[in-house]
């Protein structure tokens, strides 16, 4: 019965000390930064997906054997695209937040429709744009080294 006693208070002891390392503390100006230090680690391991994906395809392009010239025009296509990108972003943040909402929002109420069709557009130009850049690269090939990148990419 004593050991089952002290045992239970070592648990809760522990849980205890657990629960308090990992709180963010309660006054404003801290727990703003435990917030943000939350965020970061977030978005840190949504960037490794998302690197972890872009390393799988440098590695396949890698195995592909491409020349000096396939490697300086996929540099230059990378390249505009990223200079692309950059001009756009201006544009596609002041879409978002709460300004593009109030576009969907009046004293009628929520347009739904409206709102799922600007998504749809979004995610529509994001899949143009994803397409295009692909077409891009496979243009830079050969006949051979896209029948050997088919064949790497069914293999995954």
């Amino acid at each position: 019965m004593k050991t089952l006693k002290v045992l239970t208070i070592v648990a809760i002891t522990g849980l205890a000390g657990t629960v308090a390392a990992n709180a963010c503390p309660s006054n404003g100006q801290k727990n703003e930064q435990c917030q943000t230090n939350k965020q970061n680690k977030c978005q840190k391991n949504m960037r490794q997906k998302h690197t972890s994906k872009k390393s799988e395809m440098k590695k396949i392009f890698q195995q592909l054997d491409l020349t000096s010239e396939q490697k300086m025009a996929m540099k230059s296509q990378r390249k505009g695209l990223r200079e692309q990108m950059k001009a756009k972003r201006g544009q596609m943040h002041s879409e978002r937040g709460m300004a593009g909402m109030s576009k969907f929002i009046s004293a009628n109420g929520f347009d739904k429709q409206g709102f799922m069709d600007m998504a749809a557009k979004r995610s529509q130009k994001m899949a143009e744009m994803r397409a295009n850049m692909f077409e891009q690269k496979m243009n830079i090939l050969t006949a051979e080294q896209r029948v050997k990148l088919a064949k790497l990419l069914q293999e995954k």
